[in-house]
């Protein structure tokens, strides 16, 4: 059978065999898996274990009687019981009743099953060799980290993680050597999830929960097995545990283990739970238990590995990756700062005058808008002020330009010196200014005119045939309390119109808007 990308199963969902914590498999391959006679199955001796674990009062004897009518199965749950992973001091059990008390129940469902599922062999196209070193890695992992976790999980732990890729047997015996070419390695077992996930519509983790429920497994083991390739997070201790072995024997089989633990440390930074330490210990027990598993289950030991120098080379590579890392980012910030700063300097060429330095129009306009808006919303007061340079047109025609240039930056310098660092001084247009005073009332702004006329009447802005050039100033002031203004634009026309005033009146001088009587 080989697989179709265009018969790929649809959204729609079946629901049985499953169980309230179970997601439904897409219906297509749910009714493939139905009608495939070549599914793994469990042993006799675990059917009944099984059954017997479902009744009102299963009692340990009739455990022991159901396996003790599988003589190998015995012989192979003994050897666990007594093995380094349960052994208990000098004391030895003998008897099929003392292996599974000192088993307990999830444990000699995990042996039983274990030792029911296809074993490596040297015609398999299969790499299930790897895949069984990886199931024992993640038990013994699992077991390890709920130990400090989770302890009352740690035997369902064991036994979720030693079966949590069951599905990949499925998928073997639904399509043969069309999954095996999609399953080709074993070793990137992300990025087989995924090419399961297009191809299927769900990964083996999925089809491994539905195959555990089939066997009529308890609840809490085939919800395990479905969400044991999830993210790692400190939120739920358990999920953490499964999750986190997985990862751990994916590590350990790495063709470059260091590399491997380095990004997995990395992950692990953002755990409470786990630190490099608890996975230092964890790496040390898993060497002495591992070689006496693996003859149990009669695989190949999984390869040596030095994990004291495994996990400093570890810290090593993540601390290089890091400080290159910080480099990246220091060059970046420095990078986004000349940015910022670009961007700053543009924005402040947008807002001013090219000549003067002050605020152009538009920038003066805008903020007086928002001034406006706030005023009145808090009846606070606002001032605004406009200057006009007298007779500007007279120096110009007489001095030229650039001298005309030379005044106004000179009185656009003196007026910076004099407003107050909440006001906004701008130039308005020609030799006309405005200056924006929040919070100010028109006694105040009339104090700061007084200022300025005479600071014009003291200091000459410029020389011209080295004799000083005094210049005059006509100003109007517009307040909030001078009329009912109801926009940004009316204030800015009445203190112009008072500047005009004092124009008609003969210059150098200042003003008040009076609202006219009618």
């Amino acid at each position: 059978m080989t697989l179709d990308r265009t018969s790929t199963p649809s959204s729609d969902a079946v629901s049985a065999p499953t169980t309230p914590a179970l997601a439904p498999l897409p219906s297509a391959l749910a009714d493939r898996l139905a009608e495939c006679p070549g599914l793994p199955s469990l042993p006799a001796a675990a059917a009944e274990v099984i059954r017997l674990a479902q009744g009102d009062e299963p009692r340990l004897a009739d455990f022991a009687h159901a396996i003790e009518r599988d003589p190998a199965l015995t012989l192979r749950l003994l050897s666990l019981a007594n093995s380094a992973l349960y052994a208990r001091g000098d004391a030895r059990v003998a008897t099929c009743s003392e292996a599974v008390s000192r088993l307990g129940l999830d444990a000699t469902l995990a042996a039983a099953m274990s030792f029911g599922l296809p074993r490596p062999g040297p015609r398999e196209n299969l790499d299930l060799e790897r895949l069984w070193q990886r199931a024992i890695i993640a038990a013994l992992s699992a077991q390890h980290l709920a130990r400090r976790l989770c302890p009352q999980a740690a035997g369902t732990l064991f036994t979720a993680a030693l079966i949590q890729d069951i599905g990949i047997l499925a998928l073997d015996a639904l399509d043969g050597d069309s999954y095996r070419s999609l399953a080709h390695d074993l070793g990137d077992h992300d990025g087989l999830c995924m090419a399961e996930q297009r191809y299927y519509g769900c990964d083996h983790a999925l089809v491994g929960a539905w195959l555990a429920a089939s066997w009529q497994l308890p609840d809490h083991l085939a919800a395990a097995i479905a969400e044991s390739h999830g993210p790692l997070t400190d939120d739920a201790p358990q999920a953490l545990c499964l999750r986190l072995s997985c990862r751990i024997a994916d590590c350990w089989l790495a063709e470059d283990p260091a590399a491997a633990f380095s990004s997995l440390l990395r992950q692990l930074l953002e755990l409470d739970s786990v630190d490099a330490n608890r996975l230092e210990a964890l790496l040390q027990e898993l060497h002495g238990l591992l070689p006496p598993v693996a003859r149990l289950f009669e695989i190949t030991c999984p390869p040596d590995i030095d994990h004291h120098a495994l996990v400093q080379e570890a810290k090593q590579l993540l601390f290089a990756q890091n400080l290159r890392l910080s480099q990246r980012l220091a060059s970046q910030q420095r990078e986004l700062e000349i940015l910022q700063a670009s961007h700053s300097d543009l924005d402040e060429q947008r807002r001013t005058d090219h000549l003067t330095g002050l605020a152009n129009r538009p920038w003066l306009e805008a903020l007086l808008e928002l001034h406006f808006d706030k005023a009145r919303t808090a009846r606070q007061p606002l001032s605004v002020m406009f200057i006009d340079l007298d007779r500007f047109k007279r120096l110009n025609d007489r001095h030229g330009h650039r001298f005309g240039d030379r005044v106004l930056i000179h009185f656009a310098s003196a007026l910076k010196a004099m407003v107050r660092e909440s006001d906004v001084a701008g130039r308005y247009g020609g030799e006309e200014f405005l200056v924006l005073m929040p919070q100010t009332r028109r006694c105040q702004a009339g104090a700061l005119a007084g200022r300025i006329r005479e600071a014009l009447l003291a200091a000459p802005l410029a020389h011209a045939e080295g004799e000083p050039v005094h210049v005059t100033a006509s100003i109007g002031i517009a307040s909030l309390e001078d009329a009912a203004f109801t926009c940004h634009s009316e204030l800015i026309d009445a203190a112009d119109q008072a500047m005009y005033g004092v124009k008609h009146g003969g210059r150098d001088g200042v003003r008040h808007f009076v609202e006219p009587e009618y």
